[in-house]
């Protein structure tokens, strides 16, 4: 039987990415994407923005348009302009968001790293060069704000379900990844404590390691 939405999230939350990635082979965005701050395990909705000059009136409307549960992403053409810092970080605190993913570098290291436990924020690096009130998307804001984009080498849609962690992003479809395979990842988390236990104990790898052998 199908989850709900919020059981999705719920499971979603509970299960460890990297054994996600033993059973889907694509959505995982580029190492290069990392995160900034030590904060809880993101998962929430995909709110794009395709940041295709250093506007920061473009982020400011799309922090307005954030909801509760939603993760900001961000496109930043050519990698150079940091459109995050301590006051977005707070203002996507205020509208609720999970978390902000940036293909591109951010800024307030420091200020990230206090808010670690209420917003976790993925990037690729760091600068000092930041997004300026130029306006130059004034009349573009409505085609940058909600637009397929590509991420780390992931093409991400609005609404689609963002995964993130100490290993990286995850990109899946809005209804997840599936059952079977939510399913057999939970299962493989719970079974992981007593894998390790026997291993630990000194019991023969060959009688618990699968090799694909007849």
């Amino acid at each position: 039987m199908s989850r709900s939405t919020d059981e999705l999230i719920a499971a979603l939350t509970s299960v460890e990415i990297p054994t996600l990635g033993h059973f889907l082979e694509d959505g995982f965005c580029d190492q290069d994407l990392r995160p900034m701050n030590r904060g809880p395990q993101l998962v929430g909705r995909a709110r794009t923005l395709d940041l295709t000059e250093p506007d920061a009136f473009a982020v400011n409307r799309a922090l307005l348009a954030l909801e509760p549960g939603d993760v900001l992403v961000i496109r930043v053409a050519g990698r150079g302009h940091a459109p995050v810092g301590a006051v977005t970080a707070h203002a996507a605190i205020a509208q609720g968001a999970a978390g902000i993913v940036v293909d591109g570098p951010v800024t307030d290291q420091a200020a990230l790293r206090e808010l670690q436990d209420r917003l976790p924020v993925f990037a690729t690096g760091l600068t000092a060069r930041t997004t300026k009130r130029s306006g130059a998307l004034a009349g573009e804001v409505d085609g940058a704000l909600d637009r397929v984009i590509e991420v780390a080498g992931v093409t991400v849609r609005p609404g689609d379900l963002v995964l993130g962690d100490a290993q990286g992003i995850l990109i899946l479809p809005p209804e997840g990844p599936g059952d079977d395979v939510l399913d057999a990842a939970l299962a493989s988390d719970a079974a992981e404590p007593a894998l390790v236990a026997r291993i630990s104990s000194g019991e023969p790898l060959s009688a618990i390691l699968a090799t694909g052998d007849a």
